[in-house]
Parts: structure tokens; C-alpha cells; sequence
């Protein structure tokens, strides 16, 4: 059968038929309904009643509901879909955190693009990183075109809503000279320590790992006889939501499934980890009272050797920095150093290390007197 105008069809017997919206199902795919006649004119006269119908409707039992009432169960369904635990836990603090206070006890057909916009202006008025700022309206958007495809809000109160880009972070990585006096620190600690603390930042700062890939990290996942660390794992501290206890440790995938990656051992590390080897007991190679050890428990350790070696305090992350930025000291190919560290694509890795440390601009700065004529 031929088409013509909206959802009204000629059909082979000779009549013509409307389609209209009389319902939707559990999943929010429309159930429709049909109305015949011989004119095209006279069906197209009966689907108007019939869809401004639905549509009120649909405003009243759907459209007036807090937002709230569709945020929630719409967080619930992703809990049951396949994503990591993380994926869920950043969802949940996004929406309990940041849009339910906001927005939550807004109608649905009174939620606007002024609302939106006014609700984002706060989040950077408090000081949000603009990363986390575009996570959460990422998440938002997602939300509200998944209530307009299912009928539940007559428009995307999202769409024409852009951010400005997230500005570059500045990169703490050590110098050369405060890696150097890092690593004494750490040695100095292993030599004292029969559990090897301070091993998991030579460790660190050899392989550019993450803290959390490094708490996972077993000794099965080490192939000594092709000196290749395999990174399978990450160990993370999860909210249970409610349940008792109130977090709990959950080793799973890394961040991507580029962050599976083997990653060389070099010299240095090779003897470490032959060391640390000899000393611990367990299937981790950075153990704890547990067995294993938490992201929390070596950050507070990273944080007196930093004391200890007189450096200014910063993150462990900070040591993944500072591997990537030797790397690139060294001219090591950026796709090279994308490939170790784990990440999705080589723009990932320039866009993070496009500033380089102020040492390498001084040196570059300074490379210009040997063009300086006498």
C-alpha cells in the first residue's frame, strides 16, 4: 500500500487507514491504533480527536510526574544492564549528588531549557572541575532524549544546551630532580620495611600503572620468563547503595578494554620485583594485612614518602605523569607511550601531555643560544 501525509496509508482493498499512538508499553514502544474510511480527508479528520487524546493523556499521567519519578527507575534499569560497577557508582553519585537536589521535584512538563541552563551555571559556581560538569549534563541529556523517545516529556529541554570546552588541566608530574629524590625515599623505605612499602612507586613510576591496577595486581600476572607485566585487573573501594557494609573492595576490568595492555619490565624493575618476590607472601605483589591493599591505603603512604623526600604534596597519580613525561624526554613515539598507558587513542595521550613541564621549556628556551651569534 501507497503512503501519503502522516501516518495515513491507501490501502490494496481500496480504503484509506490512519495510524495514531493509543498507547505505550512497559518498555515505552508505542501501541497503535487504526481508524478506515474511504476518503483520505475523512480519516485524516478522525485521527485529530484521537491524538490530541493521547496527548493529554499522556501529559497527565506522565508529563506532570516529579522528575524524579522517571530519574530513579531510569537509573535502576542501567544497574540491571551490563556496565562495570564504577560505570554505575559515578552514575549514582551523579544523579544523587547533583540532579535530584537540582531538579528532582520538577514536574516533568514544566522542566525547561532555562532550568537546565541555571542548573549548570550553579554547578560551576561551586566550583565543579568542568570535566565532572560535562559528565553530568552528558548524563542529563542521555535521561531527558530517552523521556522524549518514550513519550514521557513532549521535548528535549537539553538539545541546543553546548558547555564550553573543559580546560587543559595542568599535568603534575615531578621533575627530574624530585623523581630522583622520590625514589631514594622509597628505596630507604623498602630496605626498613619487610611488607616492601614503598615499592608500589617504584613500581609506579617505572610503568606508568594506575593505583588501582597496582592494588590488583597478582604475581600470576607477571611473566618473568618474557619480563612483561600483564595488566588484567583493577581494585576499587564501591558503594553498596544502602547495604550493609556500606562499601565494599570489588576487583574487576580495568577503566577501558585498551587498559588490558603487557607492559616491558625493565632492568631496574626487574631486580625490584625479584626482590619483593623473595619478600612477601600471598598471590599480591603489593600485599596488606588483607591480602591485598587498598587505592587509599598507598596514597597515604605515597604521602609520607613525598614528606619524607621534601616534595610538594600531590596525587599518586602524579607518578603516572611523571613515567609518560620521561617517555617523552627520552623522544619515545607518542603512540608508544598512548600504548603503555592504557589509553583509547593517541589523542588522549597529546591532549593530557601537550603542556610539557616547565624544565623542558627552560631547556628548549635555553638551546636557542647556540644559534646566538657571537
Amino acid at each position: 500500500m501507497s503512503r501519503l501525509g502522516l501516518n495515513i496509508y491507501h490501502r490494496k482493498d481500496g480504503r484509506w487507514e490512519g495510524r495514531y499512538i493509543k498507547g505505550r508499553r512497559p518498555n515505552g514502544k508505542p501501541i497503535f491504533g487504526s481508524v478506515y474510511d474511504l476518503s483520505r480527508k475523512k480519516v485524516q479528520q478522525k485521527l485529530l480527536p484521537l491524538k490530541a487524546a493521547y496527548c493529554e493523556k499522556s501529559m497527565e499521567t506522565k508529563c506532570t510526574m516529579p522528575f524524579r519519578d522517571y530519574l530513579l527507575p531510569s537509573l535502576a534499569k542501567k544497574r540491571s544492564g551490563r556496565i562495570k560497577s564504577s560505570t554505575y557508582d559515578s552514575y549514582y553519585r551523579i544523579v544523587h549528588n547533583h540532579i535530584l537536589p537540582a531538579l528532582g521535584n520538577t514536574p516533568m512538563h514544566r522542566l525547561s531549557s532555562q532550568q537546565v541552563e541555571d542548573f549548570l551555571k550553579d554547578l560551576q559556581n561551586s566550583g565543579l572541575a568542568d570535566g565532572t560538569i560535562h559528565n553530568i549534563f552528558r548524563y542529563l541529556g542521555s535521561v531527558v532524549r530517552n523521556a522524549v523517545k518514550t513519550g514521557a516529556m513532549a521535548q528535549d529541554v537539553c538539545e541546543g544546551i553546548s558547555l564550553a570546552k573543559p580546560k587543559q588541566k595542568v599535568v603534575d608530574a615531578l621533575s627530574r630532580e624530585e623523581q630522583q629524590r622520590l625514589e631514594r625515599a622509597a628505596l630507604s623505605a623498602m630496605r626498613k620495611n619487610d611488607m616492601g612499602n614503598g615499592f608500589e612507586v617504584m613500581l609506579a613510576l617505572n610503568t606508568g600503572m594506575r593505583i588501582g591496577e597496582i592494588c590488583a595486581l597478582r604475581w600470576e600476572d607477571i611473566d618473568f620468563g618474557r619480563n612483561v607485566i600483564n595488566v588484567r585487573h583493577t581494585l576499587q573501594r564501591l558503594n553498596t547503595y544502602g547495604k550493609d557494609p556500606k562499601t565494599l573492595v570489588v576487583i574487576g576490568k580495568p577503566k577501558s578494554d585498551c587498559s588490558e595492555r603487557p607492559i616491558p619490565i625493565n632492568a631496574q624493575l626487574l631486580r625490584l620485583l625479584q626482590e619483593q618476590y623473595s619478600r612477601t607472601r600471598g598471590e599480591f605483589v603489593v600485599p596488606g594485612h588483607r591480602n591485598f591493599n587498598e587505592p587509599r591505603v598507598l596514597q597515604y603512604r605515597f604521602e609520607r614518602l613525598l614528606k619524607s623526600a621534601q616534595i610538594p604534596r600531590v596525587g599518586f597519580h602524579a607518578t603516572r605523569h611523571s613515567f609518560a613525561t620521561r617517555c617523552m624526554e627520552l623522544d619515545v613515539r607518542i603512540e608508544t607511550i598512548s600504548k603503555l598507558l592504557g589509553h583509547s587513542s593517541v589523542k588522549q595521550t597529546s591532549d593530557i601531555y601537550v603542556h610539557s613541564l616547565l624544565e623542558q621549556r627552560f631547556m628548549a628556551v635555553h638551546r636557542l643560544d647556540q644559534l646566538a651569534t657571537a
